[in-house]
């Protein structure tokens, strides 16, 4: 009897340690996605902004003006995630904790479904 309670108790560990690392690998899975994606976002915003600033130079007859717009749209945008820094962290934790509760339901289907 002691030794069947003592297995069981060791395959219950053993499935707590499961959980934990399917749990942990999808949550980092999702991170390393968000990185990726915020890699080539990170990228598109360089080269779009060197575009953009080429072509305000181009109407504006002066590089270095178009530039300077460019970095003054890249200022007011900063300005505005400083003004809304709660809201975007509000949102940017709704949106983690909605990613987490996904992967602890879809570990819970999965159980249910064995």
């Amino acid at each position: 009897m002691f030794k069947e309670l003592k297995n069981y108790i060791n395959n219950r560990i053993s499935l707590a340690k499961y959980d934990l690392v399917d749990s942990l690998s999808s949550m980092l899975a999702s991170g390393i996605y968000v990185l990726i994606l915020s890699v080539f976002t990170l990228f598109l915003l360089l080269l779009g902004s060197l575009a953009l600033g080429f072509i305000l130079g181009n109407y504006f007859n002066d590089t270095g003006l178009g530039f300077l717009s460019v970095t003054g749209i890249h200022l007011c945008i900063m300005v505005l995630c400083i003004l809304f820094k709660k809201n975007i962290k509000l949102f940017l934790t709704n949106i983690a904790v909605e990613n987490a509760m996904e992967a602890m339901n879809n570990q819970d289907d999965e159980e249910n479904e064995e």
